[in-house]
């Protein structure tokens, strides 16, 4: 049976919810397509909410944001096999898991992306940008495509 590791992402969208954030991953485990959302696994009894607060904070240097809509089911995706060696070297908490089952959520930032840095650490990300839905998804490295298809259908962005 298949183990897919808790998780939330965070889809940072502008007022109009024509635009969203993506942002470049520091280390090079997804080889070139290194722009993702932000996400995380969640810690044990923590809710969704909270999880996404803290991996904001974590990730982008913020937690203000105001929480538009969440995905009404989770997404899960798996691991190819040589991501699951790279975390097996990289980042050995993370293993024992086949992927992913993700919270989605759609989020706005109260005080613009002003607020964004990346000066905390362990630093995941060195840069951001603002692009269309659709742009997001041909940015986002391929194994995890379809579950950011099935996310941004799910948050209203766009259609399947």
């Amino acid at each position: 049976m298949k183990r897919f590791r808790p998780n939330v992402c965070a889809v940072v969208a502008d007022d109009q919810e024509s635009k969203v954030l993506v942002f470049r991953r520091v280390d090079q485990v997804l080889g070139e397509n290194r722009w993702q959302f932000p996400q995380g696994g969640l810690d044990n009894g923590e809710l969704p909410e909270q999880g996404l607060l803290r991996e904001l904070k974590e990730e982008i240097g913020t937690d203000d944001v105001q929480i538009i809509r969440k995905a009404p089911q989770t997404i899960s995706y798996e691991f190819p096999q040589a991501i699951l060696e790279a975390l097996q070297q990289s980042a050995p908490e993370k293993t024992g898991f086949d992927g992913q089952e993700q919270h989605w959520f759609l989020v706005r930032l109260n005080q613009g992306d002003t607020a964004i840095h990346f000066d905390h650490q362990p630093q995941e990300f060195d840069a951001f940008r603002w692009v269309t839905p659709q742009e997001a998804l041909a940015l986002v490295v391929d194994f995890k495509r379809s579950a950011y298809l099935e996310g941004l259908s799910m948050l209203g962005l766009v259609e399947k």
